[in-house]
């Protein structure tokens, strides 16, 4: 079995006059990944957050790796938790994913985790409340304690909205595991 170790998040807009694949690329592109094979899973990424280097004009990622910038290789498979929304002309598109990080206790020790709640909608601050109130519901049901070295909230949210102004239009946003860091158990 495989484990994934780290992780971070980003988002991205697109919009063509073409066609809803050709919006959605775009979207992709924005996000730094555009060129990699998006693996959705469900809603538990590793627990450690990177900060890589995304270039969203040409859809890349770079990731820090023995401090040294590594490419995230084309046609990777890699996986992410996704919110996707696509729509057409004078539109609002929004998608969120709230993170919250807890610890829980298993067998007296206390193991991190990190839960992700994915949502989209119309309007932006509305998807943020439902992808909030999602997380909290998880955090609940595991009776777990919120780690509050991410402010004083103890969240993270990324997000992206977007007016359509073209025919086609697609708002994304994502937790990346990162490719490069999986343990073997």
């Amino acid at each position: 079995m495989s484990k994934p170790t780290r992780f971070w998040v980003t988002s991205g807009i697109g919009e063509s006059d073409l066609s809803e694949l050709d919006a959605i690329d775009k979207a992709y592109m924005n996000s730094g990944l555009g060129y990699q094979n998006h693996i959705s899973v469900s809603s538990i990424p590793p627990a450690i957050e990177i900060s890589p280097e995304i270039d969203k004009e040409k859809g890349i990622t770079y990731v820090n790796l023995n401090d040294k910038l590594s490419i995230i290789p084309f046609s990777a498979n890699i996986h992410v938790v996704k919110s996707l929304s696509c729509g057409s002309t004078d539109e609002n598109l929004s998608t969120c994913i709230a993170l919250a990080k807890i610890y829980v206790n298993v067998n007296d020790f206390e193991i991190p985790c990190i839960l992700a709640f994915e949502s989209k909608g119309e309007f932006l601050e509305e998807t943020k409340t439902k992808a909030l109130d999602g997380v909290k519901s998880m955090v609940r049901e595991r009776k777990a304690d919120i780690d509050s070295s991410w402010g004083s909230s103890g969240f993270k949210i990324i997000n992206s909205n977007l007016k359509i102004t073209k025919k086609h239009g697609c708002s994304v946003s994502f937790v990346v595991f990162d490719p490069f860091t999986y343990q073997n158990e």
